[in-house]
């Protein structure tokens, strides 16, 4: 299975770069543009602001599609409105980020940069949509109508691993807050010792010494019984509820 519409823009956008997040959107589109044949190559931006390992997981994706991988780094708490979660934080970083994909792109002899934003994503509720239309950045499968379901059902028939949908710690922090490496390091540490019992997508959105759990239904125990470990990472009040 492999949607015409998907391959023709591909092969008609090449060569081209993914920005490859390690997620599933964005490695699925590295497996379209490899399985229609289009010159291909993926690049990373690592900017501390996402769950440890990220980066290892877009190696890995390159790797077992035989894609060269590049890892950018930028220092993106430099960057005020990120450091201060500004309101427009989104845009900001998603446009830094973006800035040195595209920058890259040009350097190297690549065409086009694509993303793996798909028909189903409300420019309205991201803001990094403007960010990456300002910069020419191709979306193949908002182009080809192709949403999240089908975009699932690519990655089992590929052999694509299905995450859950993991986003930049950041947003975990309320509007204003400062953002430093402890916090994040605390958020993403608290985050994957409830990934060890609960599946699918969980956050722990922090203020101060106090951070509110969000999990799936169903599994608000299973949350619990982690309290103490999480108390431990130098939370005093803990709240829960379901997604």
């Amino acid at each position: 299975m492999f949607p015409e519409c998907l391959r023709a823009y591909l092969a008609a956008h090449a060569p081209l770069v993914v920005a490859l997040s390690g997620g599933t959107d964005s490695a699925v589109l590295l497996a379209a543009a490899v399985s229609a044949g289009a010159k291909v190559t993926a690049v990373t931006v690592e900017t501390g602001l996402v769950p440890p390992g990220e980066a290892a997981l877009a190696a890995g994706v390159a790797a077992a599609l035989g894609v060269e991988h590049t890892v950018l780094h930028v220092e993106m708490l430099a960057v005020e409105a990120v450091r201060f979660n500004a309101p427009d934080r989104c845009y900001v970083c998603k446009r830094r980020m973006m800035e040195e994909v595209v920058g890259w792109a040009r350097e190297n002899g690549y065409a086009f940069v694509a993303d793996g934003t798909h028909a189903g994503d409300d420019p309205g509720d991201r803001p990094g949509v403007r960010a990456l239309r300002e910069l020419g950045i191709v979306s193949p499968f908002a182009a080809c109508g192709i949403g999240k379901e089908e975009i699932v059902a690519l990655a089992r028939a590929w052999g694509i691993p299905v995450r859950p949908s993991s986003s930049c710690l950041a947003t975990r922090l309320s509007e204003g807050a400062e953002v430093t490496p402890a916090a994040l390091r605390q958020i993403a540490t608290a985050e994957a010792v409830l990934r060890e019992e609960v599946p699918g997508r969980v956050r722990v959105r922090a203020e101060g010494r106090s951070a509110r759990i969000e999990v799936p239904e169903g599994f608000e125990d299973s949350a619990r019984a982690l309290f103490p470990r999480i108390r431990a990472l130098g939370f005093d009040e803990i709240t829960i509820g379901g997604r």
